[in-house]
């Protein structure tokens, strides 16, 4: 039995090279894939207990595939025709599944890192632009607190102002209103004082002219009274019997100078009947049209003597 092996193929080239260095028509060739076989060899360093269970299984892979290469070319009638002399060197490559999982976990890793570096980098630009808000939000309240200070201060100063200027002008006016207080009570005094003596002056004059008038008066009664008893003298009966007798009679008179009652107070009766008579025949006596002389006439009393 034979089995038949495509040439052209290139996987079947390196892995005949591979497994059977015999089979290589160029020693360059032969110490190429060893070489190559050693530097990946030499590439890969175990380091956990996983990579050497998969050092082992490659290793056992690899033995079986070199086997299956040998019973090919030993029940194989033809052998291999040999390359030219001036063919390609094809140099064969080892292929490890664990370095090739070994370069994506790194490749992952350095994803993965440099995934988290720039997760770290926005993180930090976010923090760093969340820093910088917070600062902007404080120096804005610091700068609105500042403000509103200011703000308060000049308001109180602005109070102030206004309570001083209040005050000032509330003094002004109690000290106007006290001036004006004083000025009508200085007035009102003078006012006063002129008006008392007016009223002293007014109460002399007064006096004075009560007493011209009072004299005045007593003189008119004192003429009216003369002319009274001359009046009744004139119609007294005349009598030598009457002669030092006297007689006081009041007579009471109206204001046009009517009698209006006789009455005896004491004295010679015959001669107070006489003079009684003497009264009633006049029928009107004079009186003054001075009121205030008919008031000391109205009702008065005379002594009648011859």
């Amino acid at each position: 039995m034979s089995n038949p092996t495509k040439p052209n193929s290139p996987s079947n080239s390196r892995q005949a090279s591979a497994s059977n260095p015999s089979q290589s028509s160029s020693p360059g060739g032969t110490q190429g894939s060893a070489d190559s076989f050693t530097n990946s060899r030499s590439a890969r360093v175990p380091s956990k207990p996983n990579e050497k269970q998969g050092l082992y299984k490659s290793l056992a892979l690899h033995a079986l595939v070199a086997m299956v290469l040998l019973i090919s070319v030993s029940f194989s009638p033809d052998p291999l025709p040999s390359l030219p002399s001036n063919a390609p060197t094809i140099e064969a490559t080892f292929i490890d599944a664990q370095a090739i999982a070994d370069k994506k976990r790194i490749e992952a890793q350095a994803q993965a890192q440099a995934r988290a570096e720039e997760a770290e980098k926005q993180r930090q630009a976010a923090a760093a632009a969340e820093q910088k808000r917070q600062q902007a939000l404080a120096n804005k309240r610091a700068r609105e607190k500042r403000e509103a200070e200011a703000a308060e201060v000049k308001r109180q100063k602005e109070l102030e102002r206004l309570a001083a200027q209040k005050e000032k002008e509330r003094k002004a006016r109690e000290a106007k209103a006290k001036e004006d207080a004083l000025k009508k009570q200085k007035e009102a005094a003078e006012q006063a004082e002129m008006e008392r003596i007016m009223q002293e002056q007014l109460a002399q004059e007064r006096a004075a002219q009560q007493q011209r008038r009072q004299k005045q008066v007593l003189t008119e009664v004192e003429r009216y009274t003369a002319l009274i008893q001359q009046t009744i003298k004139r119609n007294l009966y005349s009598d030598d019997s009457f002669d030092g007798k006297v007689c006081r009679l009041n007579i009471r008179l109206a204001t046009t100078g009517f009698v209006t009652s006789i009455r005896v107070l004491d004295g010679n009766d015959a001669l107070c009947r006489a003079a009684e008579s003497a009264v009633r025949r006049a029928d009107k006596l004079p009186v003054s049209d001075a009121p205030d002389v008919y008031e000391q006439l109205k009702d008065i009393t005379l002594k009648v003597e011859l």
